[in-house]
Order: C-alpha cells, then sequence, then structure tokens
C-alpha cells in the first residue's frame, strides 16, 4: 500500500507539474502575441512618421518653388539650371553678415 500511495503521489505531482507547464505556455503565448503586437504598432508608428516627414518636405518644396514662381517674372520659361544659376548669384551676392541669418515672418510681408 505504501507504494501505491507513493505512485498516486508522484502522479498528482506529474499532473500539477504538467497543469503549471500548460499555463506557463499559455502565459508565454499570450506575451509572445502582445510583443509581435507591440511591434507592428511601433512599425506603424515609424511608418506614419516617415510619410508625415515626406509629406512636409513636399509641401514645403511646392510652397518655396511657388514664392520663387511668384517672385521671378516668367518662371516656367527657365530651365531647372538656370533657375540654381539665378539663385546662386542672388545668394552669392549678400552680405557676409545675412548669409545663413535668420529672418522673423513679417520681415519680408
Amino acid at each position: 500500500m505504501n507504494e501505491e500511495a507513493r505512485l498516486i503521489n508522484i502522479e498528482s505531482d506529474y499532473e500539477r507539474a504538467l497543469a503549471e507547464r500548460e499555463a506557463i505556455e499559455a502565459e508565454l503565448k499570450k506575451l509572445t502575441e502582445k510583443e509581435t503586437q507591440k511591434a507592428h504598432r511601433i512599425e506603424l508608428l515609424r511608418n506614419r512618421y516617415k510619410e508625415e516627414k515626406r509629406r512636409s518636405r513636399t509641401h514645403r518644396l511646392i510652397e518655396r518653388g511657388a514664392i520663387l514662381e511668384s517672385i521671378l517674372p516668367d518662371a516656367e520659361s527657365y530651365s531647372n539650371d538656370q533657375i540654381k544659376h539665378i539663385l546662386r548669384v542672388a545668394f552669392s551676392s549678400l552680405p557676409v553678415n545675412l548669409k545663413g541669418a535668420f529672418f522673423h515672418d513679417d520681415t519680408y510681408e
């Protein structure tokens, strides 16, 4: 009977260990899924940030091109190289202390 009680005790310990293992595996699966979701969320946010930066840059370039065309007479008739040359000449003649200077928004309005 002692041997039988010992076997029952071992079987009971085995079942508890098996149940504990299943619980740990379920928790691991749940945490792995959460980690995957967080990684996808991070990637989504990174992509959103890159897209917003791209849109912002595109908007800025369009605005600046429009400003240039509003100031330069008949701007569409010039090639890109000619526009680049005009801008280089215009900016090279700035006084040294104005190069790279910060202008307030109301400076040229």
